[in-house]
């Protein structure tokens, strides 16, 4: 249910970025002004180990506060709220959450777990922000965003450092602006001050995914509401996996939370095969070593036949061998989807 009123201003903006998105965010900051009405949260991928100097860093390129999100503090405007690495970053009526859920689209931090629950607890309020990054994470929350009243920005494609994100975004969103970064932060300012008007009524299943994230564990019942099963595993836990469609955006969910896009799916799924093959051909390889000690001591033991027999299971393990060796070494020259 959305607490917002009409005379509010666009006062939430969440802004997602990937590859190349600290440069991209140095820019941004710096364009906004200290009294901004609005309250500012954004997630970038970040590696789940990796301590985040994020926050000092931002605080050098613009007037606004930084800090990493915790979990119940109040939304404030004027402060920029950063997501912690790996946890997830949601929004409540009134409030921050932080979550140690599953993983979306191969991210924890996501960026349409931090969309979608703006997008369900703000409606019209909310303004989505794509700037650079790879595949396609932020696609579906900016479908959120846009069916829950809110206003859609996406970096220009030929201005990011990597296009994938917004070019994915733009394929299946329709954008409210289309600008380079360094015109971003004047839109938002005017959209800040600017009455968003009423929220149309959430999605029921918008409400039931924002649901799922935040209790950190799904059920069957609650997937099986939001698509049809398909005889596809999750990557991550081996579970069955739903298919869902929200707008144009393909997406897949399992019974306990993980989410992907179709073409996170096949990513991973690609990353998966790719280990297991290298694992194959470890194996392939330590089996024709020992086949070939094996048919040495055979040999040395005047027992020709046994000799010959590991002999020729050793060069068919190696055969194999070189058969994987060659197409992971074709496979990894491919460019990615």
């Amino acid at each position: 249910m959305h607490t917002n009123t009409a005379q509010r201003g666009h006062d939430i903006i969440v802004i997602g970025a990937s590859a190349g998105g600290v440069e991209a965010l140095f820019s941004l900051v710096g364009q906004l002004q200290a009294d901004i009405p609005a309250a500012i949260f954004i997630v970038l991928h970040l590696s789940t180990n990796s301590p985040s100097m994020l926050s000092r860093l931002l605080m050098r390129h613009g007037p606004l506060p930084v800090k990493v999100a915790e979990d119940g503090e109040t939304i404030r405007h004027g402060q920029i709220y950063l997501a912690l690495p790996d946890y997830h970053l949601l929004l409540t009526a009134e409030r921050v959450r932080v979550v140690h859920g599953p993983r979306e689209n191969l991210w924890r931090p996501a960026i349409d777990p931090l969309f979608r629950s703006a997008a369900v607890t703000h409606g019209a309020n909310v303004i989505g922000v794509i700037l650079t990054g790879l595949l396609d994470d932020g696609t579906a929350g900016l479908v959120a965003v846009k069916r829950c009243g809110g206003k859609v920005i996406v970096q220009t494609p030929a201005d990011a450092a990597f296009p994938d994100m917004p070019k994915n975004a733009l394929d299946r969103v329709m954008a409210d602006y289309t600008l380079p970064v360094a015109e971003i932060g004047a839109v938002l300012e005017q959209l800040a001050r600017k009455p968003a008007g009423a929220s149309p009524p959430v999605p029921e299943e918008l409400a039931l995914e924002n649901q799922i994230i935040e209790r950190i564990t799904s059920t069957l019942e609650s997937a099986s509401q939001l698509g049809e099963q398909v005889p596809v595993t999750c990557p991550e836990c081996g579970g069955p996996l739903w298919e869902m469609k929200s707008g144009e955006t393909l997406r897949y969910r399992c019974s306990i939370g993980h989410s992907y896009t179709a073409q996170a799916l096949v990513v991973e799924q690609s990353r998966q095969i790719e280990e297991a093959l290298w694992y194959a051909l470890r194996a392939l390889e330590e089996r024709a070593n020992m086949l070939n000690r094996m048919a040495g001591k055979e040999e040395d033991q005047g027992r020709q036949n046994a000799a010959h027999r590991f002999q020729t299971r050793a060069v068919e393990s190696k055969t194999y061998a070189n058969q994987i060796r060659k197409f992971l070494q074709e496979s990894l020259t491919e460019q990615p989807i």
